[in-house]
């Protein structure tokens, strides 16, 4: 995938392992790097002799900042993390892929939005609720935001002004695992008893409930499963991970997936047609090959990172043809997604003579 090089003009210090970084978009490629809130930048750099990428949610929001911003929380044997924490500075610049994603996507009709946020899934929860809360549209928004103690909580200055702001659409609940005496607020965890003990009062507030989960997968699954025993159809629960395990066997039977403009005739494939940055690849797949692992043969300037559908970062729109999808890809997407012909190339092999795909269209 294309990347580019951004000039970090800002960088702010988050608790005691974390940064906030800011980047300039010139000008010329400000179209580029338009993006939605929830999305995410890849960060390239060389480490060892190796190409390492890696993901970083945007905790700026479209509208209201001129430029980008990635939080990032350092994790001591990450590859990339504890360099853009502790050595990158002010006026370098940093590697980078256009915004993709698809955490988030804008409500028809007003919803109470309930956000579960650990540690640095702050990020993309608090460019999602400053979105939802500028607009005016009815919704109201709660965020659960759990951390070890005060002084590890990310973005804590901004994400209390938000409440403020709008407290009249707005409730914040901070959680603290191991806080001290010293603190006033909830303690314990984000854990089925706390969702189960807090979820007839978010279901009153009004509006319809809409869920997004943001942090570690083993917090997010329990999350999920609690609200879903709890009647929350999978549907109006959203979650964003850059860490997940898929827990499914490949030989497992795949999920159809069917273009969405055409659904094409069965067979072999033998072509498939991918658009990507509005160029066209083309190439005939091998046999038992994934739809990215056939573009990435033939060097497709197609966009992928792990090729392990743990990313998302080939999310793309089958447009015309069928395919099988993992059924990890559930982890990412929902069956909503696919409904709509979206998938993870790296998942996902052709089933039809010909299939056009489309890495734009998301």
């Amino acid at each position: 995938m294309t990347t580019y090089h951004l000039k970090v003009i800002g960088k702010e210090n988050e608790a005691n392992d974390a940064a906030s970084l800011w980047l300039d978009v010139p000008q010329d490629l400000k179209g580029a790097f338009q993006y939605k809130p929830g999305q995410f930048l890849t960060v390239e750099n060389e480490k060892a002799g190796e190409r390492v990428a890696r993901q970083y949610s945007l905790s700026s929001t479209p509208g209201h900042h001129q430029a980008l911003r990635i939080t990032v929380k350092k994790i001591p044997e990450g590859r990339l993390s504890p360099w853009l924490v502790d050595q990158v500075s002010e006026g370098q610049t940093i590697e980078v892929q256009v915004p993709r994603g698809r955490f988030f996507r804008d409500f028809e009709q007003p919803r109470h939005v309930v956000m579960l946020a650990c540690g640095s899934g702050i990020a993309p929860i608090l460019s999602i609720a400053r979105h939802l809360l500028s607009l005016g549209a009815g919704h109201r928004i709660t965020i659960v935001y759990g951390n070890k103690t005060p002084d590890t909580v990310i973005l804590r200055d901004e994400v209390d002004a938000l409440a403020r702001e709008y407290s009249d659409t707005c409730a914040l609940i901070h959680v603290m695992s191991r806080a001290g005496e010293a603190w006033q607020g909830a303690r314990g965890r984000i854990d089925p008893p706390f969702i189960g003990a807090h979820l007839p009062g978010w279901k009153a507030v009004g509006p319809a409930l809409a869920v997004f989960l943001c942090g570690p997968d083993d917090f997010m699954d329990t999350a999920e499963s609690a609200f879903t025993e709890e009647g929350i159809a999978l549907i109006d629960i959203h979650r964003e991970s850059f860490d997940l395990v898929l827990n499914d066997d490949e030989n497992e039977p795949g999920l159809p997936l069917t273009g969405a403009n055409e659904p094409g005739e069965e067979g072999p494939c033998e072509r498939i047609v991918a658009v990507v940055g509005g160029e066209e690849y083309s190439v005939a797949p091998e046999p038992g090959e994934t739809i990215l692992a056939a573009l990435l043969r033939v060097g497709a300037d197609v966009p992928f990172s792990c090729q392990e559908g743990t990313c998302a970062s080939c999310i793309s729109k089958l447009t015309k043809g069928g395919a099988s999808v993992r059924p990890g890809v559930l982890r990412t997407l929902r069956q909503d997604d696919l409904d709509e012909g979206l998938t993870l190339a790296c998942l996902s092999h052709p089933t039809t003579k010909r299939i056009r795909i489309d890495f734009d269209e998301i």
